[in-house]
């Protein structure tokens, strides 16, 4: 079952990254590119640390953590964005700020994920909380607030690093590379760290 659920979660992102690379071009490559790292670091960090959550032994992997929690990330974004572009009518952007409608839209979408992915990850058996997580219906508190912090911060950030700076053209490949890599980098380590102490000092 696991093994399952492990390849479809990979089919589904390679088929929304095909999603992205047919109706935004290259941006959307490097979007994909993006959502895949942040992934990659963030949970390589919290298996290096132990923090909020741990997993059952699985099949495919990335570094330490496991392949599933390394792509969930840029898919479900990629899904929430894709679904508040249509719920509001505005298209994201990648060289300009996302408006305060599309960011709200995306948030909300996030916010209610939990109640889907937490409940189903337990049930198969596939992921386990710290002891002692306060929960509702199956879904840890700490989830509704972390799924939304990380997501809006990576759309600003992204379209930080997408555009050059005083202008509205797309930043050179190579300067992009870089500011993401500044900017993604510590957002993945300051979320998950950040995330930790926060349920720790509310008791969560």
């Amino acid at each position: 079952m696991h093994l399952f659920l492990e390849l479809a979660t990979l089919a589904a992102f390679l088929l929304l990254l095909g999603h992205a690379l047919f109706h935004r071009g290259g941006e959307g490559l490097w979007f994909f590119g993006a959502l895949f790292y942040l992934g990659v670091v963030r949970e390589n960090f919290v298996q290096l640390v132990r923090y909020l959550y741990d997993f059952a032994p699985l099949t495919l992997s990335l570094g330490i953590a496991p392949l599933i929690a390394a792509i969930i990330w840029g898919l479900s974004l990629y899904v929430a964005l894709d679904c508040a572009e249509i719920l509001t009518g505005r298209t994201f952007w990648s060289h300009r700020l996302p408006s305060l409608s599309l960011l709200a839209a995306v948030g909300l979408f996030m916010v209610l994920l939990p109640g889907f992915y937490e409940p189903f990850l337990e049930a198969v058996g596939m992921a386990k909380w710290e002891e002692g997580t306060r929960r509702s219906f199956g879904v840890p508190w700490i989830a509704l607030v972390g799924y939304p912090t990380l997501t809006l911060p990576f759309l600003v950030a992204w379209s930080w690093a997408a555009r050059q700076p005083g202008s509205t053209r797309p930043s050179p490949p190579r300067r992009r590379l870089a500011r993401l890599a500044l900017a993604l980098t510590p957002l993945a380590l300051l979320h998950a760290w950040g995330l930790q102490a926060l349920k720790s000092v509310l008791g969560w």
